[in-house]
């Protein structure tokens, strides 16, 4: 636990236990009894009508003087419309018999995407790129089955034949014109489309405003697809409460969501005590049943959530803060990825900002910016069951989303996590630090097993160097800081409670995704000293002494460039070989030269060779599919390699050739 949780407790529990013993001058036997479990920071059950009560305080926050003082508490009073989200993006790196999949966080863990592929079907729906529109796919031929021609958004489903290099649309699901969707799964000859009335990206401080989730829902729709033309669906989950994030491990998708009820003659905006007396006076009158989102399975509502069964704050717990006020319930619901069926449910009544997810645990964290040094609070549950393991809080602001979801990671039970603190220092702006964290065997707890750097210690980067890739691999973690130079720090993480900095390269540039080849072998994207997007190659066998084995820059003949893998690892893939390993970067390149701008759009081919002698390894760009006009990578673009066969999409179209010929590729119609 966390040394710096209040002593006065320490000296409270010596206070008590020295009242406990004491002659009494009688012969009876003393009456013994059982200490109670011990509790963490959050907890559940209690008393019935507990949750309500906690509720009922939470909310009850919500006075003249939080709104005065500026404080987005964000409650009730329905809201008509809702301001649109940031671009945010969910994704480690599959591999299927010969083809690539959604490249994902941890390998084991799939997560939504627009497009899905199975080796023979390939699903596509409607990018949503930055904002909260969707974009109709482009017609088709219009001696095309009637099937394949739908009006309006829908969801594409295509044979392919990668032999041939083709594919072929045949079926649709057609979506209603206000529906966003969130990304796909695609198991087993079975679709699950993620939709929501609402997008906020996945991580950030707009989880914490609870008037963004009221009039909202999450829709879960699976679809029997073994035959593609005519896609049956088998069930649909609907949950009052707009999309946060969603995994799915094995047969198990996860669906996190939250929801603010909207409270009829609720003030949301108190300005006088009396505002406040009628606030407590609603209050006081809610039922459970009002706060708890609606949730229906085709259409028959399911009662899977408890109020009273919520985790929240316990007050006592030294790690109790006074989070802010909110209205907000966020629902974790387990669903079988095959008919549909809500496996588990739990809820929680307090703020989350960032979800990680391995095969073992959730891990859901919260940034509080309220002090002058900013704090994650960072909660454990355990996958197999929502059991709650405890929580810890560490100085500094873990960033999620795009590829800085890879700051967080659990292996054998340790979560590692790196946060950054913005200092008041113009000298040195920036402070890294990496942690570790365990749930203690005898309590609902997280143990703070070491910090890195230590008191004393090396910070991690250079003065003024911000963070960029951070990859958790195995029984190691490296790290990119960056200002005018690129250190690559290798740190040793065998041991959690004594990690060290091992290694460091400086090189120009930077690299946002780190991408693990081999144990000897790691792979950057990123930007170069020359304001263009690279790949590099890195050495790393031998861990205390990493090298460069090779840069290529994109778009080496235009002024600037870079790719939305920067930022979005779903638009890398990678596909590794027995002797060659395949990857595919998009990339945006323009210059401006003679009074003339010329601009390109473009997808990458790579080869890696030579992986097994990483002294002798390379990496070769074999080529590049070059995007018409209005075509750009800018937007949600995705790459799929099967075999020889080479599959693009873009907001426009589905692009099918080989890899070996990437100049001839020709859209689907």
């Amino acid at each position: 636990m966390n040394t710096t949780r209040p002593a006065t407790l320490i000296g409270i529990i010596s206070v008590l236990a020295a009242c406990g013993g004491g002659g009494s001058g009688s012969d009876a036997a003393p009456v013994s009894t059982a200490p109670p479990p011990p509790t963490g920071l959050w907890v559940s059950g209690g008393a019935t009508g507990s949750g309500l009560s906690a509720f009922r305080a939470r909310a009850g926050a919500l006075s003249t003087s939080a709104t005065r003082s500026g404080a987005d508490v964000g409650i009730a009073g329905p809201v008509t419309s809702a301001p649109s989200g940031g671009a945010g993006a969910a994704g480690g790196s599959g591999t299927g018999a010969g083809f690539s999949t959604t490249y994902t966080l941890e390998a084991d863990v799939d997560e939504p995407d627009i497009l899905k592929y199975d080796g023979e079907l390939l699903v596509t729906a409607p990018t949503r790129s930055a904002c909260c529109f969707i974009l109709a796919d482009v017609a088709v031929a219009p001696d095309a089955p009637s099937s394949a021609t739908p009006e309006g958004p829908h969801i594409s489903l295509f044979e392919t034949d990668a032999s041939a290099g083709q594919a072929e649309r045949v079926g649709s699901i057609p979506l209603a014109a206000d529906e966003r969707v969130e990304g796909l799964y695609l198991t087993s000859g079975r679709l699950q489309a993620l939709m929501s009335t609402a997008w906020w990206g996945v991580f950030g401080e707009r989880l914490a405003r609870p008037t963004l989730w009221q009039n909202q829902e999450t829709r879960l729709s699976i679809y029997d697809v073994a035959i593609p033309a005519t896609p049956a669906r088998l069930s649909e989950l609907r949950i009052e409460g707009a999309l946060i994030a969603s995994r799915r491990v094995g047969d198990e998708i996860l669906l996190i969501t939250q929801h603010t009820p909207v409270i009829a003659g609720l003030n949301p905006s108190p300005t006088t005590t009396a505002d406040d007396s009628a606030n407590a006076a609603v209050l006081a009158g809610i039922t459970p049943a009002e706060i708890l989102p609606r949730i229906t399975r085709d259409g028959a509502p399911i009662n899977v959530l408890g109020l009273d069964s919520c985790l929240r704050q316990d007050a006592s717990h030294p790690l109790a803060v006074n989070t802010p006020a909110t209205m907000s319930v966020v629902t974790l619901i387990a669903v079988n990825a095959s008919n549909g069926n809500v496996i588990r449910a739990s809820c929680l009544l307090e703020p989350v900002t960032g979800v990680y997810v391995s095969s073992d645990v959730i891990a859901l964290t919260w940034v509080d910016y309220r002090e002058a040094t900013p704090f994650t609070y960072v909660h454990q549950l355990r996958l197999r069951d929502h059991a709650y393991q405890g929580s810890e809080r560490v100085p500094g602001a873990l960033y999620g989303g795009g590829n800085a979801d890879f700051r967080i990671s659990e292996r054998q039970g340790v979560l590692r996590l790196v946060t950054t603190e913005f200092t008041q220092d113009p000298t040195d702006r920036f402070d890294h630090r990496l942690f570790t964290l365990r749930a203690s065997n005898s309590a609902p707890e997280l143990d703070l097993l070491a910090t890195l750097p230590k008191d004393g210690e090396p910070e991690l980067g250079k003065p003024n160097e911000d963070l960029y890739g951070v990859r958790f691999i195995d029984r190691r973690a490296y790290l990119v800081t960056f200002e005018r130079t690129d250190p690559l720090y290798v740190i040793d993480l065998q041991n959690p409670a004594q990690p060290a900095i091992v290694g460091e390269l400086e090189i120009p540039g930077f690299s946002d995704l780190l991408h693990p080849v081999s144990e000897a072998l790691l792979l950057g994207i990123g930007g170069s000293g020359a304001g263009r997007a690279k790949v590099e190659l890195f050495n790393i066998a031998d861990p205390d002494a990493p090298q460069s084995a090779g840069v290529l820059e994109l778009g080496a003949d235009f002024d600037h460039s870079f790719s939305p893998a920067q930022y979005n690892r779903y638009a890398f893939t990678y596909l590794a070989g027995d002797s060659i390993d395949r990857f595919v970067v998009p990339y945006s390149a323009w210059r401006f030269r003679d009074d003339t701008f010329s601009s390109k759009d473009a997808f990458a081919l790579f080869e890696l060779a030579g992986k097994a002698q990483p002294e002798s390894a390379s990496v070769q760009q074999i080529g590049e599919v070059l995007l018409p006009p209005g075509e750009g990578t800018s937007g949600d673009v995705r790459s799929v390699i099967a075999g020889d066969a080479l599959y693009l999409w873009t907001a426009q179209s589905l692009l099918t050739g080989f890899w070996s010929n990437p100049e001839t590729v020709t859209p689907v119609r």
